[in-house]
């Protein structure tokens, strides 16, 4: 008579050996399937079978030449096909009420990883290994064993981690084949032709469960944390495979620009470029309509920096159009998680464990609206109400500037900002540098960023606006840096990491482009010096006698600005603007320190373009008007190396309402100029 699918299930699932796992009960019956099961947490298992929290680490591809290392790796599959024979025996028992077809569709299943797990066993002995060997993770089991429906456990078993199965099967496929374990190799290729199957299945199932929503949206929905849909990319990504079990076009894509499944907890990078703007106005901040639209516009720009671990809030996600271009052109994709990020807390829903929070910059209310993410974060730095304001104070870099100066090629001593706090002391700041000859003197607010929050006082009697502006300004702030408008001809952008406390790393110099006042336009990607007239790429290089002039002064900087921020106890990335200027006999100087902003800033991001860009060509990165950026865009050329011509948008421009980031690519500056001017029908862009 023919065995009902409960009791085999049950012995399945509840067998201690593996004779019980791998039991064939000939013909079944689905008749009686008897109440949902409520069991126990874990399957039944012999001793040397127990789950563990702390499996062991998976060897690594290099040591698969060896024969017991491709042992150790079987045995990781066999204990992934072990799991899942187990889940799908609970999943029968879970889910009595389940369609028929989807029942015996579960059984064949059943049947499928059985016969997987006994063709492990055998290769797996052959190379020496037994199972339990080693430590067996739990992870499978633990985050699916309470799954409340059919639709979530396909979601999770057949469109994640099974679909991840094709790309690692056709990974160890290619490379057992490679070293010469054929047998393995037709093993893992018929647990692969299975895994396709699979797949469909559960993509068939879930399709007529799923609600009305995209099926890419759907199956994050339908995922509990910690999975989310990165769990369903392994090493690689086997396209073929999947066409084969059905997924449509739009979904491979969206799937292909996932990061595999981290190793470690995520960083959670958040774009506010606003900190210094919202640190100036304690008494509230409120941006107005174009500032907001702008920082949706360029939300996604943490993906340039971001590693492939970590996730990127936003609150749309771009087309997969877009993606796919960032991934084509050697963008490593972070996860990207839509969230709300406007409401009074910023959370968001599946992650699990983290390990830092990483904002744009640090504001206390900011600090505040991201409590439940920091929560859950191992490495959190910041103190609970974010770092200090006077940490991004301008007298910060007054401060630096102060230590470094006298110094050969740099700044006179005498331009060293004055730091004031009352009208009378500003007005007496810009009379002393009138009479030492500067004719136009900045004052800074003491946060602005960008060149906002900076008036340009010209010579004569002061307007009454920027009066006016200065005892607002005092009366919000309580100081203003005053310090002479200096004939600039280049920006520069020293970009340096502080990972301890009181000491810096530097990460990259780069040039800067800015408009007459100072406000940000966007940066030379590639050699500091690309296109730059003789005469001050000469003095950048230390007028041909001292080559290693600037590199020296770079550290000093370095170590200077972490002896400044040390007390602090800040860790993390900073920016610092620095330019260089001509003085009245018409030489160059350079002003090492201009401003010190430790955050986030956009050198950072510009440190990773360059990493896109192929050696022997540069870049001109510049963010422009949305409405001049043309649709019909220079084709990307890649080299082994990068990008070596065209060009590539670097936010979304059919979700951006103000502004898009345009990177152009070419042999020379020159050249990179004329091809953005082909983007965008105009210029010029210095």
């Amino acid at each position: 008579m023919a065995t009902r699918v409960r009791d085999f299930a049950e012995r399945v699932l509840l067998g201690s050996t593996i004779s019980d796992k791998l039991h064939d009960p000939g013909a079944l019956r689905d008749v009686d399937p008897g109440p949902r099961w409520r069991g126990s947490a874990e399957p039944g298992r012999a001793p040397e079978l127990s789950m563990s929290d702390h499996a062991e680490p998976f060897v690594r591809d290099v040591a698969l030449a060896d024969a017991g290392a491709r042992g150790r790796a079987l045995h990781f599959f066999a204990n992934h096909e072990l799991l899942a024979l187990e889940l799908m025996a609970l999943a029968l028992l879970r889910f009595v009420d389940a369609p028929p077809a989807f029942r015996r569709g579960l059984v064949a299943t059943l049947r499928d990883e059985q016969r997987h797990l006994s063709m492990y066993l055998d290769r797996m002995r052959a190379l020496g290994t037994e199972l339990g060997d080693a430590a067996l993770g739990g992870f499978f089991w633990r985050t699916m064993a309470e799954l409340r429906d059919p639709a979530q456990f396909v979601a999770h078993m057949g469109l994640t981690f099974e679909q991840a199965n094709l790309d690692y099967a056709s990974h160890y496929l290619k490379i057992f084949e490679a070293h010469g374990d054929h047998e393995t190799a037709r093993v893992i290729e018929a647990v692969y032709e299975d895994e396709v199957r699979h797949v469909g299945f559960g993509l068939h199932w879930f399709e007529r469960w799923r609600p009305d929503a995209p099926l890419l949206a759907a199956h994050g929905e339908a995922l509990v944390a910690p999975v989310t849909l990165r769990r369903a990319r392994g090493r690689g990504f086997d396209r073929e495979g999947r066409r084969r079990a059905g997924f449509p076009d739009d979904y491979l894509e969206a799937i292909a620009n996932l990061p595999s499944a981290r190793g470690r907890p995520p960083t959670v990078h958040l774009f506010d470029p606003t900190t210094e703007l919202e640190l100036g106005h304690p008494q509230g901040f409120n941006p107005n309509a174009a500032t907001r639209a702008r920082v949706r516009d360029l939300e996604t720009l943490p993906l340039l920096f971001a590693r492939p671990d970590d996730v990127v809030l936003v609150r749309q996600r771009p087309r997969e159009e877009f993606l796919t271009a960032l991934r084509r052109a050697g963008v490593k994709l972070a996860e990207i998680v839509v969230a709300d990020l406007d409401g009074p807390t910023i959370d968001a829903r599946g992650l699990g464990a983290l390990a830092r929070v990483q904002p744009w910059g640090w504001t206390p209310r900011l600090a505040r609206r991201l409590a439940p993410l920091r929560a859950r974060a191992s490495d959190d730095p910041v103190p609970p109400q974010g770092w200090p304001p006077e940490l991004l104070a301008k007298a910060r870099g007054v401060s630096v500037l102060r230590r470094l100066l006298p110094g050969e090629r740099l700044s006179q001593v005498e331009t060293i900002g004055v730091l004031a706090h009352e009208v009378g002391a500003v007005v007496d700041a810009i009379e002393q540098f009138r009479g030492a000859g500067y004719a136009t003197v900045a004052c800074k607010a003491s946060w602005g960023t960008a060149g906002r929050g900076t008036i340009r006082v010209l010579a004569g009697p002061i307007p009454e606006p920027q009066r006016a502006w200065i005892r607002r300004t005092l009366a919000r702030q309580g100081a203003i840096v005053v310090e002479p408008w200096l004939d600039r001809v280049c920006d520069l952008s020293l970009r340096l990491t502080i990972k301890s406390p009181g000491r810096a790393r530097i990460d990259g110099v780069g040039r800067v482009l800015v408009d007459p006042r100072g406000q940000y336009l966007g940066a030379v990607i590639g050699r500091p010096t690309a296109g730059l007239p003789t005469d001050l790429a000469r003095f950048l290089h230390g007028d041909g006698r001292d080559p290693k002039w600037l590199s020296e002064v770079w550290r000093r900087v370095a170590d200077e600005v972490a002896r400044e921020l040390e007390a602090s106890r800040y860790v993390g990335t900073v920016g610092v603007d620095a330019l260089v200027h001509r003085v009245e006999d018409g030489s160059l100087r350079l002003r090492p320190v201009v401003e010190l902003n430790p955050r986030v800033h956009m050198g950072h991001v510009a440190v990773h373009l360059e990493r896109l860009v192929a050696k022997g060509s540069v870049g001109l990165w510049r963010i422009l008007r949305r409405d001049q950026v043309r649709d019909d865009l220079p084709a990307i050329e890649m080299s082994a190396q990068g990008i070596r011509h065209g060009v590539l948008l670097t936010n979304d421009p059919a979700l951006a309402e103000v502004v898009v980031g345009v990177l152009a690519v070419a042999r020379t500056l020159a050249e990179a100029e004329a091809l953005l001017g082909e983007a965008t029908g105009g210029g010029p862009f210095f």
